[in-house]
């Protein structure tokens, strides 16, 4: 029985057989189906990551592609637009030591200040002008600066053979490397041009030395250039050349055809004159004063003339220059005219000049201040330092309490207080102990030995006299003479040393005098010119090498790396 269940289960039927052999051929056909779904899922999937990187890889290729479209363009148009604006408003850097294409901060605030138009024509080629010597590059480096730093300034160069029509607009011609300063407006229904001249020769300063030689022999520069023209002079003189004056002459210029009441300043000459008050004249024109000089001997003070300074005088004046002196203050009864007399220890006897001042309540001692403080000298006791100071006419003055410097100093008396229409008053004073004494001058050392006292007590170093005029419509008007017991209260040396306010004070006193308003207290120290145009120092050379052989490549350098490695981490 066991024997056959056993061999019923071994023998199996075909039926049975055949169904055994289709499953397992339909699950080996699953299998491969799956197997191929998978193969098939992996193959799209693999297809798919290669069409995603190649997406990815086009996407970042195109996004660097404009990047870079983008930065190309852009530093096109920074280029263009930089251009554009260059042109229009030139940027350079002045490297040079002494700043000599720079303006000073205070005819930079002036500048700026300046609200008419002014149209600056340079009578010659550029390159031409510029390259004549270092003085005229300089200059024409100045005018693009003060065009920079007012849009109402405007300039141009012409030259005079190629366009001759325009040299027909001016009533005087002007000549070659000539510069004019105009400026129009409108008078009642006409037209007024306002034109300031600047030459060459107003360009520069020449040393004292060679100044003072020229007026021993009756000489000035003025005369020479009428004489001669400006091109000629600095041919001839250009080795006596000491510094630039072209700031003074653009800034005064500027003042002169923008002031619509300028103020004339003649400085008398004729007398063989012991001091050219050079640097004095500068200053005036710095601070917007129209100077020119005359020979009272062989001229009339021009009528336009509004103070005359007459510089020590060695001789005295005849009664007719004296007359002249008269009239002019006088103004035909009219008053509102200035004087400023610069005495000297070094003069003769002026008996003509001292009854003249002697009108306005003053007259000029003998000898000369000296100080027994020591606080108040400096090496010898005629060498003083004064400390009262009257507060008239101190409104330009920029300290609380100035000191002026002096040497040498004849005391100047008040005669009266007060006399009619006429009063005089002391501006300038030494303190109590002071004295005055003859002084002797070794011709040997130079050294000075003081004599005895003359008089001891409080001596005046200077003194204001005026005569004052009622006008119908109660208003005063004065006519006034300041007189110096010293050429050194205004000589070079004093009026540029910081220290002490001799420059900053007489011209608010002329401010003061002549009513003109000052552009606080505008002065200007000249620049000398030496050395190469790109004069730069040792430090500024090792800053610039540093720069550009260091830093810039290091910072470029940096920049490349961070964006190589981003790139390649994408």
């Amino acid at each position: 029985m066991d024997t056959n269940e056993n061999n019923e289960r071994v023998s199996v039927s075909n039926e049975e057989l055949l169904a055994d052999v289709i499953e397992s051929e339909k699950k080996a056909k699953q299998e491969d189906n799956t197997e191929n779904v998978d193969k098939k899922n992996k193959k799209d999937k693999t297809k798919k990551k290669e069409v995603k990187g190649t997406a990815k890889k086009l996407k970042h290729g195109t996004m660097a592609t404009v990047l870079t479209c983008v930065f190309i363009a852009l530093v096109v148009l920074v280029n263009v637009v930089t251009t554009m604006i260059f042109d229009r408003y030139p940027i350079s850097i002045d490297l040079t030591q002494n700043k000599i294409y720079s303006v000073t901060d205070k005819t930079e605030k002036y500048v700026k200040s300046i609200d008419t138009d002014v149209l600056v024509t340079v009578f010659a080629d550029e390159e031409t002008f510029e390259g004549y010597n270092s003085y005229t590059k300089q200059a024409s480096e100045l005018l693009k600066n003060y065009s920079k730093l007012n849009h109402h300034i405007t300039y141009r160069f012409v030259d005079i053979d190629s366009n001759p029509e325009i040299t027909k607009d001016y009533e005087t011609t002007p000549s070659q490397f000539e510069i004019y300063f105009e400026t129009s407006a409108d008078a009642d229904g006409k037209e007024i041009k306002r034109v300031k001249s600047v030459g060459m020769v107003d360009l520069v300063k020449f040393n004292d030395e060679f100044l003072s030689q020229m007026s021993e022999s009756g000489y000035s520069i003025d005369m020479l250039t009428e004489q001669y023209g400006d091109l000629n002079v600095l041919y001839y003189y250009g080795g006596y050349v000491e510094s630039s004056n072209a700031e003074q002459a653009f800034t005064s210029a500027l003042m002169t055809v923008t002031d619509p009441n300028p103020v004339y300043v003649t400085m008398i000459t004729g007398s063989n004159e012991l001091t050219a008050l050079t640097y004095f004249q500068s200053l005036l024109e710095a601070n917007g004063y129209d100077v020119n000089s005359i020979d009272i001997t062989s001229q009339d003070i021009p009528e336009e003339t509004d103070v005359i300074v007459i510089p020590a005088p060695r001789a005295d004046y005849t009664p007719e220059d004296v007359q002249k002196l008269s009239d002019f203050l006088n103004n035909g009864g009219d008053l509102g005219k200035q004087m400023i007399y610069v005495a000297s220890y070094g003069q003769e006897e002026t008996p003509n000049l001292d009854e003249f001042l002697a009108e306005y309540g003053i007259s000029v001692g003998e000898g000369v201040i000296c100080e027994k403080d020591a606080a108040r000298y400096y090496n010898e006791p005629c060498t003083t330092l004064v400390d009262t100071v009257s507060e008239n006419f101190t409104q330009d003055v920029q300290s609380d309490a100035p000191k002026i410097m002096s040497t040498l100093c004849r005391p100047v008396n008040v005669l009266f207080d007060e006399q009619g229409m006429n009063v005089c008053e002391a501006y300038l004073t030494s303190t109590s102990s002071a004295y005055t004494a003859q002084i002797s001058v070794s011709t040997m050392t130079g050294e000075i030995a003081v004599g005895d006292a003359l008089a001891k007590g409080a001596q005046n170093y200077a003194v204001m006299g005026s005569k004052a005029k009622f006008t119908d419509d109660n208003d005063t008007v004065y006519s006034n003479v300041l007189v110096l017991g010293s050429e050194a209260l205004l000589s070079d040396y004093y009026l540029q040393f910081n220290r002490y306010q001799n420059s900053e004070y007489f011209v608010s006193v002329l401010n003061g005098m002549t009513g003109k308003t000052t552009i606080d207290g505008l002065t200007i120290q000249p620049k000398s010119i030496t050395g190469n145009a790109f004069d730069i120092n040792e430090s500024q050379k090792s800053r610039l090498k540093w720069t550009f052989c260091l830093i810039i490549p290091v910072c470029v350098l940096v920049v490349g790396i961070v964006v190589w490695v981003r790139r390649k981490n994408r």
